[in-house]
């Protein structure tokens, strides 16, 4: 008895040990892959920056594109960028967060509500270029738009709404049903309690997802060079308001300079461009964390 107990003792001591390693070891592998993940981001900013830093300057910023000569700079192309990203959240954010709602607070299962659902995730499966393809054939050339600010905004729009509406879906979600039965208990109507109750309690994680799709816009390359265009008018219609102006975008004046560009200073040009690129989509990815932390802190109070 004492025999089998002492193998029985130290069998069950051999299998805490070998838990103990395997569970030291997967932690050591978890850590690696999530250390690598942060080395990796590390040396592709520093690099960027790298490259990039010493052709900053106020006149690269803010100076026209040259298309012989060296020394042009990308002011248009960030004027652009945030023109047709304004544009594009104008024309999203009601549409996709009203789908949203519907979705969330409205629909019940039946064959409309999954037709619905399967159309966003189809649409959102869609290859970018493919969308740019759509909206070539669409606004350039039915509408007869030709390369415009609105063609490129519009294409944008319907990329960008499945996305969207799963946002406002998901921020929906995190409101506890227990703030609608306290509303609606209360004597208010359904959409008295949407208003007043459920969007506010959720617009910390709401304001995030429409701020984390604003840079996904904002990087944007293959849906715009159809549709807005790969290049811009120079004088004073470079920084046009007007809807239908040709409005190449910095992601795509990227794309243009490392394949088409005739300037001299190419490299120096793509390098510029791709530090403005980085550092206005962190900027982006920053301020969501940065806008849903205090939302949430204020709303609350913690």
């Amino acid at each position: 008895m004492a025999i089998a107990a002492t193998a029985g003792s130290l069998a069950a001591r051999e299998r805490t040990a070998r838990r103990r390693m395997v569970n030291s070891t997967m932690t050591a592998v978890l850590w690696g892959a999530a250390l690598s993940i942060i080395v990796l981001l590390i040396f592709f900013v520093g690099y960027i920056f790298y490259l990039g830093v010493p052709v900053i300057s106020w006149h690269f910023l803010t100076s026209p594109p040259s298309e012989v000569a060296a020394g042009g700079g990308i002011g248009p192309e960030i004027y652009n960028s945030f023109y047709i990203l304004v544009l594009t959240l104008i024309f999203t954010t009601p549409v996709a967060t009203a789908g949203g709602i519907y979705l969330q607070e409205y629909a019940r299962p039946g064959p409309f509500t999954s037709l619905v659902q399967f159309c966003a995730e189809s649409l959102s499966t869609i290859p970018s270029i493919v969308m740019g393809l759509f909206g070539m054939l669409v606004f350039v050339d039915l509408f007869h738009w030709h390369f415009s600010a609105i063609g490129g905004a519009l294409t944008l729009t319907i990329l960008n709404l499945p996305a969207l509406m799963r946002v406002t879906q998901e921020a929906l979600q995190t409101v506890p049903t227990t703030y609608r039965e306290g509303s609606m208990a209360l004597g208010a109507t359904k959409w008295q309690t949407i208003r007043r109750v459920v969007l506010p309690s959720a617009i910390a994680s709401l304001t995030t997802g429409i701020v984390l799709i604003a840079g996904r816009i904002f990087g944007e390359t293959a849906a715009l060079i159809f549709t807005a265009g790969t290049s811009v008018s120079v004088g004073r219609s470079a920084y046009d308001l007007g809807l239908f102006h040709q409005a190449e975008t910095l992601s795509v004046h990227l794309w243009y300079t490392h394949s088409e560009a005739l300037v001299p200073d190419v490299t120096k040009i793509g390098n510029g461009s791709a530090l403005v690129l980085l550092v206005m989509v962190l900027l982006f990815n920053i301020s969501a964390r940065v806008l849903g932390r205090a939302l949430t802190k204020r709303l609350t109070g913690k």
